[in-house]
């Protein structure tokens, strides 16, 4: 698995032209082309700014990773990027979150995909939700996990352990 400085559709091998040549190949009314899937734990949001267009960007802060539809690698990262709107809805979920919470993250899970458009790329993006960005709350899952770990551990109830071990005591 590979560690990168920030989680994109080029960071699992996808740049702007590799996109274009294969929306190029698939069908214009439905046709789309798997990116690959993104998944993450966001925990708030990283402001920068595009030095040639001085337009602020904006990223997810949190644990990310990716796989890419062409050779299945995983990228892990800190930061992740996704398209315009895409983004937008996990950054609603967590302000959303963050106002009951301020300590809240959001967790999520895409099939991220290229489809044919008629503006100057010739493609967009469009996303499939595999888990729908929600509220987490990192405490509770793990105390449930705990629950669920000590009851596969029990001990036998105490008749079933005066058995077991009589078939023990008769089999020495």
């Amino acid at each position: 698995m590979e560690l990168v400085g920030k989680l994109t559709p080029k960071a699992l091998g996808w740049d702007r032209n590799k996109i274009g040549s294969e929306v190029a190949k698939v069908p214009a009314d439905g046709g789309k082309v798997l990116l690959g899937r993104f998944a993450g734990i966001v925990a708030g949001l990283r402001q920068t700014v595009n030095n040639d267009t001085q337009e602020v960007q904006s990223g997810l802060k949190g644990n990310f990773r990716g796989i890419s539809s062409i050779d299945k690698s995983e990228v892990t990262s800190g930061v992740c990027y996704l398209p315009g709107g895409i983004q937008d809805m996990i950054e609603g979920a967590l302000a959303a979150a963050k106002e009951a919470d301020a300590k809240a993250t959001v967790n999520f899970a895409i099939d991220l995909f290229a489809i044919p458009a008629t503006n100057k790329a010739g493609y967009s993006f469009k996303a499939d939700n595999i888990v729908a960005p929600n509220a987490a709350d990192p405490l509770a899952m793990l105390l449930e996990q705990a629950e669920q770990n000590s009851k596969a551990a029990a001990l036998p109830a105490p008749e079933a352990a005066a058995e077991t071990e009589k078939a023990a005591t008769k089999a020495k």
